[in-house]
């Protein structure tokens, strides 16, 4: 099985398109958690060039192999992995779940993300060009711990613009929990449990800052 699999690979990822490097390590531990099921924590990923591939190890000892484009992953046999894209009933479930807009441009974008999400803190200049660019619906999301509890009070406390990245005390209140609760569950059911994540109109899913930091180096 084990030849027939690396056979497969190495028919299928040479002969697809040239993509210049692997996905980003956030976004390959949301595909691995969503195609195997489980949550996968990696602990390396080192590109192919010459199979137009990457090459990934997780904390449990297992090497797996993922297409560069993100498509297909072989775990002893080739599997299609799911597409990370939202549906149309989904979006409007967002829509209605945002804390706030922010940003005048003519695209929409929603942004998931918590007062204590710290990428979020360290890159509030990508924030301002964004919305610039796009208007912004900011939708609370935390799946754990503190995080979970400031989406939450995000919620509880009705903070806007500056003042939801310069909470200092977290109200919790159960309506805010159900939101939050409720909006966390899509998510894990795409094996996405970290922030910030962003999706677009058309439902794609981006995963971290430096995918939505791609937003605006067009």
């Amino acid at each position: 099985m084990v030849r027939i699999a690396a056979f497969l690979w190495l028919m299928l990822f040479s002969v697809m398109p040239c993509y210049s490097e692997c996905p980003s390590m956030p976004r390959i531990q949301v595909l691995l958690n969503r195609t195997l099921g489980i949550l996968t924590q990696i602990k390396e990923v080192k590109e192919l060039p010459s199979f137009n591939s990457c090459m990934v190890k997780t904390a449990s000892g297992e090497t797996l192999f993922l297409s560069n484009d993100g498509k297909f992953l072989i775990e002893g046999i080739l599997v299609r992995i799911p597409s990370l894209k939202f549906g149309e009933r989904e979006l409007q479930f967002f829509k209605e779940k945002t804390l706030f807009r922010l940003g005048k441009g003519k695209k929409e974008i929603f942004l998931f993300t918590n007062p204590l999400c710290e990428a979020c803190r360290k890159n509030r200049k990508l924030l301002a060009e964004l919305s610039r660019r796009y208007e912004i619906y900011v939708i609370p999301l935390g799946f754990k711990g503190k995080e979970f509890k400031a989406a939450v009070s995000a919620y509880c406390m009705k903070l806007k613009g500056k003042a939801f990245f310069n909470e200092k005390e977290l109200k919790v209140c159960d309506e805010g929990k159900l939101k939050v609760w409720s909006i966390a569950d899509k998510f894990k059911r795409m094996g996405i449990t970290g922030t910030p994540v962003a999706v677009l109109t058309n439902g794609k899913v981006l995963i971290g800052v430096e995918e939505i930091r791609k937003l605006v180096q067009n």
